[in-house]
């Protein structure tokens, strides 16, 4: 008995699903409207004698009955071509295109539809959510989509199908998809055309073919004559038959900047909306100083601690700032202090770096006695403190032995990037 009640609500919430999915991708905008409105007549004017409604009803159910026959017609000989950007960025808004080509002769009447509802509540808007268009093999017809991001993420969409429809454009016979597609919306960030840092330069165990993750190998810049010393693995003995006499060849140990960005993502279990506000301008700052960097010489590594830690570096053909905003796409903030994670990461690469740039949201002693261990270790250290109102802890008096400190206001990284995205 337990058994056959449980079996019955799944039942029925099977069969509300499947009602559901008709409903949606069976029926046109004009057919649902038209099917509720051919509901709400047969109601009204069931009672013939007393009221004239069922002439209404009379005219609106035979098209819906018409369309009824497109139910068990097969996919339409239809193909489709396009693809929606993988990558935007939050605030703008991007387009794509997509074609239909019939496969015959004759002129197909299309609806076009999603597989699912679109995440627009999710933040990222989308339109059209449905359209009519007529296909045919030397005239594709082509829909053109619009996608807004409102916030950065990362948003699942649903497949995009097209569909016959019968001639009054009610119901879908079954459609022809594209495959679902994630998407990921970049944070909003602006050109940094100048961040004045004091870099120096360090000795890179292998220079830049070790940072650009091809090899040990150092760089080889010519030969020479052969030193009592030198090791045999050194000589170039192409140079040494020509010349009939020894010859080493030549290596320059390479010396560059590398930088680290170590972005703060402590916020309370329960933010507040301007808390909130602050971590997203600070996401925003952090992936336009990683812009700025991406087209300079420096080696950047870029360290964030979310709910997990997340490494990436760029520059010198490391990686591309697509790298980095993939993952500032998907950050969430940390619930608990983020620099026990960051640290053992960070100062293993301590030997090798010359500055550190160190985005933060507060100032209070973990985050002070962090940077101070970094300075500690002859590493120059950069502040950028998002913050409006006062800190927990002065940070002013503190440029003289730990580093330039510099305070942006939530709104103040709006007004740049507003600056930025105006026509």
């Amino acid at each position: 008995m337990a058994t056959s009640s449980l079996a019955r609500p799944l039942r029925s919430s099977v069969l509300l699903s499947s009602l559901r999915g008709l409903h949606h991708r069976r029926l046109t905008a004009r057919g649902r409207f038209l099917l509720w409105a051919t509901v709400a007549l047969a109601f009204v004017g069931v009672d013939t004698r007393r009221a004239l409604v069922f002439a209404l009803f009379a005219l609106a159910a035979p098209p819906l009955l018409l369309g009824l026959r497109l139910l068990v017609r097969g996919r339409p000989s239809v193909r489709l071509s396009g693809r929606i950007p993988a990558r935007l960025t939050a605030g703008r808004t991007a387009t794509a295109t997509i074609e239909a080509v019939a496969e015959g002769e004759a002129t197909l009447p299309l609806s076009v539809l999603w597989a699912a509802p679109l995440p627009a509540g999710a933040g990222l808007d989308v339109a059209p959510v449905e359209s009519c268009i007529e296909a045919a093999a030397r005239r594709p017809a082509r829909v053109r989509l619009t996608l807004t991001p409102r916030r950065r993420g990362r948003f699942l969409l649903p497949g995009l199908g097209v569909a016959r429809t019968d001639l009054f454009g009610l119901v879908r016979s079954k459609a022809v998809w594209l495959p679902e597609q994630v998407v990921l919306s970049y944070p909003r960030y602006y050109t940094l055309d100048e961040l004045p840092l004091p870099v120096g330069r360090r000795y890179q165990p292998g220079g830049i073919p070790l940072a650009s993750a091809v090899g040990d190998s150092l760089e080889f810049v010519g030969t020479r004559e052969y030193r009592e010393g030198d090791p045999l693995r050194k000589i170039h003995w192409r140079s040494w038959g020509r010349l009939g006499k020894p010859v080493v060849k030549e290596y320059q140990e390479e010396y560059f900047s590398r930088i680290a960005l170590v972005l703060d993502t402590f916020l309370p279990p329960r933010p507040r909306a301007r808390e909130r506000e602050r971590f997203e301008a600070a996401i925003s700052l952090l992936a336009s100083v990683a812009g700025h960097f991406s087209r300079s010489d420096e080696v950047v590594d870029i360290l964030a601690a979310g709910p997990d830690l997340y490494e990436v570096s760029t520059g010198r053909s490391l990686g591309y700032l697509d790298n980095v905003l993939d993952i500032l796409a998907c950050l969430e903030p940390s619930p608990a202090p983020p620099f026990q994670s960051i640290a053992p990461a960070l100062f293993e690469r301590l030997e090798r770096l010359t500055t550190l740039v160190a985005v933060m949201l507060e100032w209070d002693d973990a985050r002070e006695t962090f940077l101070r261990r970094v300075r500690a270790m002859g590493v120059a250290v950069r502040v950028l403190l998002v913050h409006e109102g006062e800190t927990r802890k002065p940070w002013a008096s503190l440029s003289a032995d730990l580093g330039e400190v510099a305070r942006l206001t939530p709104a103040q990284v709006e007004a740049r990037l507003a600056a930025e995205e105006a026509p």
